[in-house]
């Protein structure tokens, strides 16, 4: 349940109608509550103040009915054009970042902004009544004049949001945020801080003897979420092993499996379904907990930038540089334990990604299409030897096999000797190893 729960806050979140939604309500609130007081309490008819809306029922409510018009117009036209400027940027660079707009704080509090007015304004428009109708005359001059003051936020709000969406489908702000986001996942999910020493994982205590039980995911869909807490705890309640099986980020099939059980005898539907429920299925990643999904990202734009029908290869150096500087920050902190136990007893086998693994998620694809590109191959060589030189001594291994892949595919793609020299010159931090002393003098 908890597990579920977090996967709600997080789409909740990342939507366009939390925000919104909520100032909706605030809007409505604020009509009724001055509504309310201008009734019971201040029931201003001559003696209003001179900042006090003035006119009558009838201007009144031509003032509102202008206000309300023109915001829910204003609102469909500037996001109907937004979102077809996003959808042009995703189309450039990945479409993973239609995600980024949507879970953009700015863009929901300005959506918020005009849909809360328009609330506003149509609740104090039917509140209006003239000396002409049922009952006594009503005219709620505080909430009228309000509701030009809200008109008056709402035009800096557009200006604002005119402005913030130019600058955020910009590439480089769109790096700059999936770069923010990804190395704060990496703060929180590894929060030990290694340095320049070469740690090595404490021993790994021995698994029971016996076969474990698998449980099986029912449905299909991206792992986006797993409440390690909910499992441990219940490891210790039954006093089983419960180890996760798939790293968050992995897409499953349904049937597959979820966790390995060890226990001494069956497994109950009931403690099968708790497990179940501990992991979240989404239709997309999601990058709570899931290191790997901006990395992926990142490389998406770099290769989309590598693409014939883009050639933008500043815009790969760009993000190489970015994977870069979160390789470097994920590469100097310790890799969390795994093994999480009680008394003595290990009670819940956790999955983490590991500095390898995310060496060849960010840089694989790119070698791939990039270095036939003297720029990129060179680049990609620079900047795999200033990690070297950061990482701990342990960690370079990973480095130095993907310098490895770069250089060779660079000598099979390129012809011409004086960008192979210009490489070759990029490589030379390999010569500190003696297996590639030869290639990088070559």
């Amino acid at each position: 349940m908890k597990g579920s729960l977090k996967g709600v806050w997080s789409d909740a979140r990342a939507s366009l109608w939390l925000v919104p939604g909520l100032f909706t309500l605030a809007g409505a609130a604020l009509a009724l509550a001055l509504m309310a007081v201008e009734r019971w309490w201040l029931n201003w008819t001559e003696d209003a103040p001179g900042w006090v809306y003035q006119g009558g029922a009838e201007a009144a409510r031509t003032v509102l009915n202008t206000i309300t018009g023109s915001l829910i117009t204003v609102t469909g036209v500037v996001f109907s054009v937004t979102i077809v400027a996003v959808q042009l940027a995703s189309s450039q660079y990945t479409p993973r970042v239609l995600r980024n707009f949507s879970s953009d704080r700015g863009n929901q509090t300005v959506l918020g902004i005009f849909i809360g007015t328009f609330t506003y304004g149509v609740l104090v428009m039917r509140s209006i009544r003239s000396d002409q109708g049922v009952g006594a005359e009503f005219i709620p001059r505080l909430s009228v004049t309000v509701a030009v003051l809200l008109l008056l936020s709402c035009v800096a709000a557009l200006i604002y949001f005119i402005n913030h969406v130019a600058q955020e489908i910009r590439v480089t702000a769109i790096l700059q945020r999936i770069t923010a986001e990804t190395i704060g996942n990496v703060h929180q999910l590894f929060p030990e801080h290694i340095g320049r020493a070469d740690e090595s994982p404490p021993p790994d205590p021995r698994l029971p003897e016996h076969d474990s039980i698998p449980v099986c995911a029912l449905d299909a869909g991206h792992l986006t979420l797993v409440d390690e807490d909910r499992l441990f705890g219940l490891g210790e309640e039954e006093r089983i092993v419960i180890g996760m099986v798939p790293e968050v980020g992995d897409y499953l099939l349904p049937g597959a499996p979820l966790a390995s059980v060890w226990t001494g005898g069956p497994l109950s539907l009931e403690l099968e379904d708790a497990i179940r429920g501990a992991f979240v299925l989404g239709p997309e990643r999601m990058p709570d907990q899931d290191v790997e999904f901006g990395i992926v990202q990142i490389s998406d734009i770099a290769i989309k930038a590598l693409s014939p029908s883009v050639n933008d290869p500043t815009t790969a150096v760009r993000c190489i540089d970015r994977l870069t500087q979160i390789l470097a920050e994920l590469g100097t902190r310790a890799p969390p334990e795994t093994r999480r136990t009680r008394d003595g007893a290990v009670r819940f086998v956790a999955s983490y990604t590991t500095f390898e693994r995310a060496v060849k998620v960010a840089f694989d694809d790119i070698r791939h299409f990039g270095a036939p590109i003297p720029l990129i191959a060179e680049h990609l060589l620079e900047v795999l030897g200033d990690l070297s030189d950061r990482v701990p001594e342990g960690r370079r291994e990973p480095l130095v096999d993907q310098a490895r892949a770069v250089l060779f595919s660079a000598r099979e793609a390129i012809t011409n000797p004086r960008d192979l020299a210009e490489v070759g010159r990029a490589a030379g931090w390999l010569s500190a190893f003696p297996e590639d002393a030869p290639d990088a003098a070559g």
